[in-house]
């Protein structure tokens, strides 16, 4: 048994939520968490996760919280700690110890943890994990050797510390990446390419987000960098204001969360509309924003659309759309999307699933033909932004004819 005090960060301030008690048997992790009665007692308080409502007494949950899953590292993090366990018993001599969702969740680095939740120890103030020193772009470079010398599972100690150290292993998702202090000394995100790349995503990933801005869809504030001849593309932290240290915190979850779902499980868009309702503070706009979003996926064939990818900010009453995130076209037109639309995942059907979409959101046909064409409108002029980022001519034949297919495919169902 594990017992952690779970507090919550909210406009520069930082509260007691409750306590979890971790019962933890052979990597397997279960939860009882009881909130605070003062939280409880405090009027705008919102549950921390939806399958944890506001009352008082234990509540049961068989893994841990879709929320606390939020704030631990996914797949590129975890695999920074491993590997330096693995490094660090060898050198020490010693059995590799095996982590569990707990030991991953408390590994994070507090000051770059993702969302507003924090954690510590019962009896102490100090926030799990300590000691994080953002760098800034000056180490870019050193970082992105870093980062190579991990994702090619190198021996390379040095590697692992340099990106533990910079926080990294609170970031999200499987790609290569590290926390860095931008320009303006936010904090941000610096989304590396992998050696086995066959195409310049974060290139691609900067035209993405570009177009989605011209398309009035909200983006996080980025640039795209050359390091040596490779591109870097650097992101805002969208759940973080002001400057680091001490930037103030934001809640963030994602709709995998919001759905009570877990790893690996396929949804569809309806049923994220449908949830809006349930903690939305601004349904009609959200579901207009995501709509937007869903024609965005289309028209780019952005297929790694799975629940993680999707994700909320915390607001006075409740929650509204993140920027959007990890948007990446893909050059097969074969592969099918995580996310279906209106039970659609394959490129033939999509726009059928849109109409039915927009019908679920309440968005009547002429307002949906024209969501939908202002989105097309902005991303048929992808070539323009490629070309801007310098993706290499072969790169834009193969992605374009993707990308020029579904465009038209949007514009003749929608009789544009």
């Amino acid at each position: 048994m594990t017992d952690v005090v779970v507090r919550v960060s909210r406009r520069g301030e930082t509260i007691v939520a409750g306590t979890a008690h971790f019962t933890r048997e052979r990597r397997t992790v279960t939860t009882t968490f009881t909130y605070d009665t003062a939280y409880l007692a405090a009027a705008g308080n919102l549950p921390i996760d939806p399958a944890l409502p506001l009352f008082s007494g234990n509540q049961y949950l068989p893994r841990l919280p879709g929320a606390f899953g939020d704030s631990a590292p996914d797949r590129w993090g975890r695999n920074l700690l491993v590997r330096r366990e693995r490094q660090l018993a060898t050198e020490e001599r010693r059995t590799v110890r095996s982590f569990d969702d707990v030991d991953f969740l408390l590994g994070v680095n507090d000051e770059t943890r993702q969302g507003g939740l924090r954690y510590s120890l019962p009896g102490s103030d100090v926030m799990l994990s300590p000691h994080t020193d953002v760098p800034r772009l000056v180490a870019l470079p050193a970082l992105l050797r870093a980062s190579d010398e991990v994702a090619a599972d190198g021996e390379e100690v040095a590697a692992y510390k340099r990106l533990l150290a910079a926080g990294t292993a609170s970031l999200g998702g499987a790609r290569p990446k590290a926390t860095v202090q931008l320009a303006d000394g936010a904090l941000g995100i610096a989304k590396f390419p992998h050696q086995s790349d066959e195409r310049d995503v974060m290139a691609w990933e900067c035209v993405s987000l570009d177009l989605a801005e011209v398309a009035g869809i909200d983006v996080p504030r980025r640039q795209l960098v050359k390091v040596g001849d490779r591109h870097v593309l650097l992101l805002a932290r969208f759940d973080r204001s002001g400057t680091v240290p001490g930037a103030e915190r934001i809640g963030y979850t994602s709709a995998m969360t919001m759905l009570e779902e877990t790893d690996g499980v396929s949804r569809d868009y309806i049923d994220i509309a449908e949830h809006l309702a349930d903690f939305s503070a601004a349904l009609r706009s959200d579901r207009r924003e995501l709509f937007d979003r869903v024609v965005l996926s289309i028209a780019l064939h952005n297929t790694d659309d799975h629940l993680r990818n999707h994700g909320f900010l915390e607001v006075p009453g409740g929650w509204r759309l993140s920027p959007v995130f990890d948007v990446n076209p893909n050059p097969d037109l074969a592969e099918e999307r995580a996310t279906s639309i209106a039970g659609a995942t394959s490129a033939s059907d999509e726009a059928a699933g849109l109409h039915e979409l927009a019908a679920v959101m309440g968005i009547k046909d002429e307002e949906a033909q024209a969501r939908v064409q202002r989105v097309v409108e902005a991303v048929g002029e992808w070539r323009g932004v490629a070309i801007r980022y310098d993706v290499p001519d072969s790169e834009q034949r193969a992605m374009g004819a993707v990308i020029d297919d579904r465009v038209a495919h949007l514009r003749s169902r929608f009789g544009l």
